[in-house]
């Protein structure tokens, strides 16, 4: 009898403890990459939400081996863009709970518009930094992962986050604001001198102005004696590396 209830169980879907077996497989570091191949193809073939949101948690691990390593989680992304628009709510559902994005950031690109894109992205941040279980590394892989994506209607958000408890949240930050060009310079100028006991995020952003050749009109005299050693003012307020 229960087999024959497994069995119609499976008809339907696989179980969750059919799943949970898979994702043991898929997530073992050690040993060959076969079991964990074979993992991801049945929970790929199944295709069903909770199948496709387990296929995601190949990118919470590492292998030892780094080309082979890289490779399985290429096949992800591919099986993922496969699953097409079946696969977007899972993808979204786990870069909610889950800081190791970049991989299925490149399957979700690959599926939506870049416009959609960027709408699931702020959407996320927007989730993620409400949260106050969020772990730093969880704001800092999702405001990477809107780099080469940033939108004028996402300085706010992104603004936001300049005056954040962990470093590297900020310097993420300040990275993302710097792609919408010179209207943020204010912004992160101020972001510069609110940072007196942050002396990685004053350098960050001295050499991000040093970079782009950016002025500091308007805060010379408060910049010029902050400035990080090795770098200086020019005649006309540029920032550059001395």
């Amino acid at each position: 009898m229960t087999a024959m209830f497994d069995f119609l169980k499976r008809g339907g879907g696989p179980t969750p403890r059919q799943i949970e077996k898979a994702v043991k497989r898929l997530t073992e570091t050690h040993g060959e990459e076969a079991p964990r191949i074979e993992a991801a193809e049945k929970l790929f073939a199944w295709g069903t939400p909770e199948a496709l949101l387990a296929l995601l948690k190949r990118f919470t691990i590492s292998s030892r081996v780094i080309t082979q390593d890289i490779e399985e989680k290429r096949m992800i992304v591919d099986m993922l863009v496969d699953a097409g628009e079946r696969a977007v709510d899972p993808i979204l559902r786990y870069m909610k709970f889950h800081h190791q994005v970049d991989w299925p950031v490149q399957a979700l690109a690959r599926i939506v518009s870049r416009e959609e894109l960027v709408r699931h992205l702020v959407d996320i941040i927007e989730s993620v930094a409400q949260s106050e279980f969020a772990a730093p590394e969880h704001r800092v892989s999702l405001i990477r992962a809107v780099h080469d994506h940033v939108t004028p209607d996402m300085e706010p958000l992104l603004r936001g986050f300049l005056d954040d408890t962990d470093d590297d949240v900020r310097i993420a930050a300040v990275e993302a604001l710097v792609e919408l060009g010179e209207s943020t310079r204010g912004a992160l100028l101020e972001a510069f001198l609110g940072a007196d006991d942050r002396p990685r995020i004053r350098r960050r952003i001295a050499e991000l102005f040093a970079d782009h050749g950016w002025a500091v009109k308007g805060y010379r005299p408060r910049v010029e004696e902050t400035l990080p050693d090795g770098f200086g003012l020019n005649a006309k307020g540029i920032l550059q590396r001395r």
